[in-house]
């Protein structure tokens, strides 16, 4: 069991687990950071937010234009041309399967292809 807070518990099962890893020496960027878009997804739920702005630094331009060359990527994003509303869900939805993995930098660097 979990204490929420107020008369409120939660029964805690393994479905129910998630970690964020938590910075030891270092402060990560913060959710507040995170770009508008990725900030207000439909689809990264707060957890996911939270891994994303544990991160220290974002990857660079370099980084994640080699990752957008990626057949999965580069597929992805040739299959949503001109149709924008669709590539952010899509990529969206591979940011949280990657965070789900604990890929928190690929998660960085398929959510960043989308700005290329």
């Amino acid at each position: 069991m979990a204490r929420l807070g107020g008369d409120w518990y939660c029964r805690v099962t393994q479905d129910n687990l998630f970690k964020v890893a938590k910075p030891n020496r270092n402060i990560g960027i913060g959710v507040d950071a995170l770009p508008f878009a990725i900030r207000n997804s439909k689809i990264l739920t707060g957890n996911n937010l939270g891994q994303l702005g544990n991160v220290e630094a974002l990857p660079d331009d370099e980084e994640v234009e080699i990752y957008a060359q990626t057949t999965e990527i580069k597929d992805l994003l040739d299959a949503t041309i001109g149709d924008s509303q669709t590539r952010e869900i899509q990529l969206h939805l591979k940011a949280k399967e990657l965070l789900a993995a604990g890929m928190v930098e690929a998660a960085w660097k398929v959510l960043l292809a989308g700005t290329l």
